[in-house]
């Protein structure tokens, strides 16, 4: 069935409709959702306790989501990190389609080698990501279990009630993975070997995790491991309705494609904006949802919050091939936008539907030419947003954050630029609709009169401060100017210049990647970062650290 959105900007209806492509549902989250459709064996299960060394030939019995009884199997690879096992009837010489390359391929890339890195596995990988994985068995290694599922949506899975079942024998860190997909679907079910991993991982040091993290993690585990969008419909679904509440999980498989894009973006975001550790301490967290991001950035050293994370990644969002602003996961594409009525216009509406959405309208120059727009947002009273605008000049953004008022008012100005997209974003569950005006103006109409813009100039602390990694240098004018923000070594050797050129009024706040003007890493030391605006020079310490 199809679904259809509705997304009123500037009181013209648009209308998009959600893919109807077949994509992978995941299977822990279908289980825990459906388990009174997948029932475990009942009654009295019997098994012993495997007392031998487990190898290739070991026969055991499993507990399977769906089945009336024990499943047997037999184990056809033993790795440093996993036991794989097959369905005795699926195997190849019991009439199945499961043969020792299959098995041997599926080890290879738990254990040692994947597309994303020919000398480390899915395994090990995972760990370094995501942290350690649980041990309900006392077996360091992880069983993987090769079958033919019960039903054809489950491609693999991850079921917590076998790592809590209360028979040791029984007891067992497995992920499950459909034979029929194994062979026919194979970059499907490699990719879902890495996705169930990150779950088993996550459920081990957080149980209760909200199903919007804990998903995005594991769609970011199979870009990790080299098998990015196993539903290549998903992020295209997303960046066409970017006003998709992220915190929000829908029921349905097809309603939540757009879910698995969104989310899968913002973890690779996070991930690579804010490093390894960050996604680590996110996942060990307690505290769940928009509470757990906030303290995994505690936690890993960053000045940073979940709201000031969102606000940065919606923007990245239409920034996608920008090296300063874009990221990796998007591979060039941007989220959809509405082209405003051209200038100058008045009072016209829009809306966010949903809290942690957001909307993107873009400004263009009329006829090509560059040309100085200022842009007048003013928000119902009720809600709360995040506003920016990225502006383009030739190849080169810049990203400015619109200040608001009490009132939710106020405005942006942007000299000699070619386009200019204003992202929305809302933060609130009230207050979606705002209304936007623009004009075009001459450079000396700029001053720091206008309603949101700084009263002074300013170079704001630098955040974080110790940084590894990244950092992010605040800056106000409060009226347009000539600047240059360069950095400079303990030598006093000016080695990039981040920032140059005429600029607007307004706030601004520029990413430092730790690079210096030929793109090399820079050594840990201390820097100092220097903003000049005519005959005025102002300077901040900042120190990096490995």
């Amino acid at each position: 069935m199809k679904r259809l959105i509705l997304l009123v900007i500037f009181c013209l209806p648009l209308t998009m409709e959600s893919s109807e492509a077949e994509g992978r549902v995941c299977g822990t989250l279908h289980l825990a959702r459906h388990r009174d459709d997948f029932p475990l064996p009942r009654g009295k299960v019997v098994a012993e306790l495997q007392e031998e060394e487990i190898g290739v030939g070991t026969q055991l019995e499993f507990l399977v989501a769906g089945d009336s009884q024990l499943l047997p199997a037999t184990c056809q690879y033993a790795g440093e990190h996993c036991y794989i096992f097959v369905e005795d009837s699926q195997w190849d010489t019991n009439g199945g389609a499961i043969f020792q390359t299959d098995v041997d391929g599926l080890g290879e890339l738990f254990d040692r080698s994947t597309p994303a890195d020919e000398e480390r596995g899915i395994y090990e990988l995972g760990v370094e990501s995501f942290g350690p994985p649980p041990d309900v068995d006392g077996e360091e290694r992880i069983f993987i279990l090769v079958l033919e599922t019960s039903a054809s949506e489950l491609i693999g899975f991850f079921d917590p009630r076998v790592a809590n079942w209360p028979n040791p024998a029984l007891r067992r860190d497995t992920i499950y993975l459909d034979s029929r997909a194994l062979r026919s679907r194979r970059y499907l079910a490699r990719g879902t070997l890495a996705h169930e991993f990150q779950h088993l991982i996550h459920w081990g040091q957080d149980a209760d995790e909200e199903t919007w993290v804990d998903e995005g993690l594991s769609g970011y585990a199979e870009e990790l491991t080299g098998f990015p969008e196993t539903d290549e419909t998903m992020v295209d679904a997303f960046l066409a309705q970017p006003d998709l509440d992220l915190t929000f999980w829908p029921a349905g498989y097809k309603e939540a494609i757009p879910h698995y894009g969104m989310t899968f973006l913002f973890a690779s975001f996070l991930a690579e904006r804010y490093g390894v550790e960050t996604i680590r301490q996110l996942v060990e967290e307690p505290r769940n949802g928009t509470f757990g991001v906030d303290e995994a950035f505690k936690k890993s050293g960053w000045v940073q919050s979940f709201k000031g994370a969102w606000a940065q990644w919606i923007v990245a969002n239409y920034a996608a091939d920008d090296d300063l602003y874009g990221y990796g996961a998007l591979k060039g594409r941007r989220t959809r936008t509405f082209a405003a009525p051209p200038l100058p216009f008045a009072g016209i509406g829009g809306s966010v539907n949903r809290t942690w959405g957001a909307t993107h309208v873009i400004f263009r120059a009329p006829d090509g030419d560059p040309v100085n727009i200022a842009v007048e947002f003013a928000g119902e009273e009720a809600g709360r947003y995040s506003v920016w605008g990225y502006i383009m000049r030739g190849t080169t953004g810049e990203v400015v954050e619109l200040a608001l008022d009490a009132a939710n008012a106020g405005s942006i100005q942007a000299v000699e630029v070619d386009s200019m997209v204003v992202v929305v974003g809302r933060t609130s569950l009230a207050g979606p609709g705002f209304e936007l005006a623009a004009r075009t103006f001459a450079s000396t109409a700029v001053n720091g009169a206008a309603a949101g813009l700084p009263g002074a100039l300013h170079l704001g602390e630098i955040y974080p401060n110790p940084f590894n990694g990244q950092a992010i240098l605040p800056f106000d004018l409060s009226e347009a100017a000539e600047l240059e923000l360069s950095l400079y070594n303990s030598l006093g050797q000016r080695i990039r210049v981040l920032r140059r050129g005429m600029h607007p009024a307004g706030h601004y706040q520029v990413l430092w990647d730790g690079l210096d003007a030929v793109g090399k890493k820079v050594a840990s030391g201390t820097y100092l970062a220097a903003l000049r605006v005519g005959t005025k020079r102002l300077t901040r310490r900042l120190s990096m650290v490995k």
